[in-house]
């Protein structure tokens, strides 16, 4: 049951019903994502304190109390003007201190949480989660009189973590405040949606966890995407380490349609030592993939202008600079990588070779590594990356290679169950021609699809982290 607290019920009324013609759900506004997460580095020096990188400690949400702060702001404001102002300073600290849901000190009496949006299109908004049995009128957001700032308290025990959605109409969404998430467990067989946390430090310590970094922002695009950010369990151990990074395309998909997180967990519970932080790069939307994980030459008019470029510039000047300053991250492309599956192999691929001094580590699964094609090889328009691996000086990155193909032999590209085997084994051929470090893995029978991709992940992972081909066999 909603339970507004006597501090702020002073301050919260119903607003007055303003003219109002449905709702069409718009991504959020994007917020900065400013706080450092998980602690200091053990090589920072003795004094590190031997807490700092527990989830316990670094994983959670505001502190309710600032709600009190709130409150005695409005009460000292004497203008519009004030107000607007305090509520500026409340939504800053909400972010700076760990973002929402607002929780209660561990050690209070009572386990009070609070949720909070702000702008008007969010009245006749509501709570629903594992709290209220998914309801989704139990729990509304109540606006703080004359002003544009929607909130709700509940009381949560602290006995987990505790999932939740926001809703309106009949649309469920993501808090946009909240960093911590999970996937909803809903295949959309397109991309699907995540459920945000209350008390998200108390995650199974024992698998890695997912923080989102909404709106982050192109500089060369001039779009925005949001981004998952995988942390795994050793991450959050006494040892504090700084680990390895790598970037993943399709990272909403690789999340929802099947879970990459999960096989990372079950990979690196069973071989820790390859444990890797993974950087899940979305899409701003699906209608722009084609554009953004290709390259020139456009050799179709009805190709879109590639910006495969234009990306991958947002990966390495905009991106990485943020992961490298807010995540303990090792840098330097020894420990960088980059991979995706289908056309995110491709463009995996050509930014190994466009950026070798970032990307020590390309892996590609049933990489589209026929492009330009006309399924064969030439240099007008052919396999661009295979004339690439065999004719450009070589740089200095290990590759990752795995596809499908029949149950015998190899198809030609395109044709039904081949899952792009040709250009992939002819891409193999010329790495090992010129002496590339490559692991290969070949699955006959398998398709074009997540399910597979996810299979064969720990495979990837583990190559990323152990150079050596044995030990990373199935």
């Amino acid at each position: 049951m909603r339970r507004l607290s006597a501090v702020v019920l002073s301050a919260v009324l119903w607003a007055a019903c303003d003219d109002y013609s449905g709702f069409n759900y718009q991504p959020p506004t994007p917020f900065t994502q400013t706080f450092p997460d998980g602690g200091t580095a053990t090589d920072a020096g003795p004094d590190v304190e031997p807490w700092a990188c527990q989830r316990a400690t670094t994983v959670h949400g505001a502190q309710v109390s600032l709600l009190v702060e709130l409150q005695l702001d409005m009460a000292r404001a004497t203008a519009g003007e004030q107000r607007i102002a305090a509520i500026d300073r409340f939504v800053a600290a909400v972010a700076e201190q760990g973002g929402t849901p607002l929780v209660s000190d561990a050690k209070a009496s009572e386990a009070r949480v609070a949720f909070f949006l702000r702008g008007h299109q969010w009245r006749d908004t509501f709570v629903a989660g594992d709290f209220n049995a998914w309801s989704k009128t139990a729990t509304p957001l109540v606006q703080v009189r004359d002003t544009d700032l929607y909130l709700a308290e509940v009381v949560v025990p602290r006995t987990g973590p505790q999932a939740y959605k926001l809703v309106k109409g009949s649309t469920f969404f993501p808090d946009p405040g909240a960093r911590h998430v999970v996937w909803d467990g809903i295949n959309n067989n397109d991309v699907g949606s995540f459920n945000s946390l209350i008390y998200p430090g108390l995650q199974d310590a024992t698998k890695g966890r997912l923080t989102a970094w909404y709106g982050v922002r192109s500089t060369t695009l001039g779009d925005a995407r949001d981004v998952f950010v995988y942390t795994p369990a050793v991450y959050d151990g006494k040892a504090c380490p700084s680990l390895p990074v790598m970037y993943f395309h399709d990272g909403n998909e690789s999340l929802t349609r099947q879970s990459f997180a999960e096989a990372a967990d079950a990979h690196y519970a069973a071989r820790p030592q390859d444990s890797a932080v993974l950087v899940f790069v979305a899409l701003p939307n699906q209608g722009v993939r084609l554009a953004q994980y290709s390259f020139p030459p456009k050799k179709d008019p009805s190709w879109p202008t590639p910006l495969g470029d234009e990306y991958l510039d947002f990966i390495a000047k905009d991106l990485m600079p943020r992961v490298e300053s807010s995540l303990r991250v090792k840098t330097g492309p020894q420990d960088t990588g980059i991979a995706g599956a289908s056309l995110g192999g491709l463009i995996s691929v050509y930014a190994g070779f466009k950026f070798p001094e970032k990307f020590g580590f390309v892996g590609t699964q049933s990489g589209t590594l026929f492009w330009p094609h006309d399924g064969e090889v030439d240099r007008d328009d052919g396999n661009a990356m295979v004339v690439r691996a065999a004719a450009d000086p070589v740089v200095p990155v290990r590759f990752y290679v795995d596809h499908g193909s029949p149950t015998t032999g190899c198809t030609r590209d395109g044709e039904p169950g081949g899952d792009d085997c040709q250009s992939n084994l002819q891409f193999l051929a010329a790495l090992k021609g010129r002496g590339y470090s490559v692991v290969h893995w070949n699955e006959p029978g398998a398709p074009h699809d997540w399910a597979f991709w996810k299979k064969r992940l720990p495979k990837l992972l583990c190559t990323f982290r152990d150079a050596d081909p044995e030990a990373c066999k199935p």
